[in-house]
């Protein structure tokens, strides 16, 4: 009986989704969540759909293995969400920024491919599971998106206790006053929930994000007193929205008031906000880091996590997969001719900067006179051109 009231308990609250797509018994049922379930003609089975993968391209895999932990290998423990995966990259600068990753209904295994896509890139990237509300035996409030914020922000704790851990390999390496959350689809909403809780996140990634809030003054008991409205995401943190062009025909009536684009509007206009909408895609079109999806969400880590200044203009030019683009992101970076920051602008600047031309050497922002995210003989031009004006 509980399974039946838990389905009954979707359509009163017009896509807010407790239940897993396996609960859902019959091909009815499941194909009403076309989008995130999917019928199994061969098992007879409704079972969850990843879909998607932004402008159709590769993942652009990173220069780094890496490697991963778990609760087995003596990381800390906790009850505000169900198992982790933490990958780490290997031989990269440390210390490392971090993100923490939840799938929408799915285990730790979830989004592990966003987080190998991560640590390949040199950042710390956690995977944490949802909880089976039939495990839980939840009430009416039940693992809602406010509790996914709360696993998320939990998770940034775990992180934390790395860098003391005596056994850890990230002793002593983690950056811990840089991090980001992440989640797909409901679990987006989860971790813009937690961007509203928490404002020393440096950054959110939301892959395709539905969010509601219980709110007992501003929603209907119609709703359960689930419903989302402006005031709701009030918050500061830079937030990236991921869509799909095709998103909302692909679900159930009623998204539309709780999804990416009106979760953009609400933002303010003073956060730093950035609306993605791949062309030609659906709900799927976040769940993996292909092409400039994945691309693109390393301009933003690479920006908020690591204060590399130099991708801003990558960030606030449109990406041609998409079908709508939005930001409120400006750039004022002006040129830094100072290479070896000594504080003078000379010629020992631009023998630096001739080394790191010839090395190839990329690992000094500074050295990226023009912002175009590489080190080449026209930054040194345009140091020539100062330098003689001087």
């Amino acid at each position: 009986m509980k399974k039946y009231f838990f389905i009954s308990l979707l359509i009163l609250l017009n896509g807010f989704l407790y239940a897993e797509c396996y609960d859902l018994t019959s091909q009815a049922e499941c194909e009403y969540w076309a989008g995130l379930c999917e019928w199994n003609e061969d098992t007879n089975q409704c079972e969850g759909i990843g879909g998607g993968g932004g402008d159709g391209g590769e993942i652009d895999y990173g220069p780094y293995q890496y490697e991963y932990l778990t609760e087995s290998d003596g990381i800390r423990l906790s009850t505000l969400y169900n198992g982790t995966l933490l990958y780490y990259p290997i031989d990269a600068e440390s210390p490392y920024a971090s993100i923490v990753l939840i799938d929408a209904f799915s285990d730790e295994y979830g989004l592990q491919t966003w987080a190998q896509f991560y640590a390949s890139h040199g950042f710390i990237a956690m995977t944490i599971g949802n909880f089976d509300p039939e495990d839980r035996d939840l009430d009416l409030a039940g693992w809602d998106y406010e509790d996914r914020a709360i696993g998320l922000l939990d998770a940034i704790e775990t992180i934390k206790e790395e860098n003391v851990r005596s056994l850890s390999p990230l002793n002593g390496l983690i950056d811990t006053s840089s991090f980001a959350v992440s989640g797909y689809s409901t679990s987006g909403g989860g971790a813009h929930i937690a961007a509203t809780m928490d404002s020393t996140l440096n950054a959110a990634v939301l892959l395709n994000p539905a969010v509601l809030f219980l709110d007992s003054l501003n929603c209907t008991e119609e709703m359960a007193y689930y419903c989302l409205i402006e005031e709701h995401l009030n918050h500061e943190v830079p937030v990236l929205i991921y869509a799909g062009e095709n998103e909302l025909g692909e679900l159930a009536i009623g998204y539309d008031s709780v999804w990416a684009p009106v979760q953009y509007d609400y933002v303010p206009e003073t956060t730093d906000k950035v609306y993605f909408e791949s062309a030609g895609q659906g709900h799927g079109s976040s769940y993996f880091p292909v092409g400039e999806v994945g691309n693109y969400a390393l301009y933003w880590l690479n920006y908020y996590l690591k204060d590399e200044q130099n991708y801003c203009d990558s960030l606030i030019s449109r990406p041609e997969s998409t079908s709508a683009f939005e930001t409120t992101l400006e750039c004022f970076s002006l040129p830094s001719y100072d290479v070896n920051g000594d504080g003078v602008v000379n010629n020992s600047d631009f023998t630096m900067l001739l080394v790191f031309v010839l090395n190839a050497d990329t690992s000094m922002g500074t050295s990226d006179i023009n912002f175009d995210l590489k080190t080449d003989i026209f930054d040194m031009l345009i140091l020539s051109d100062y330098l003689q004006n001087l």
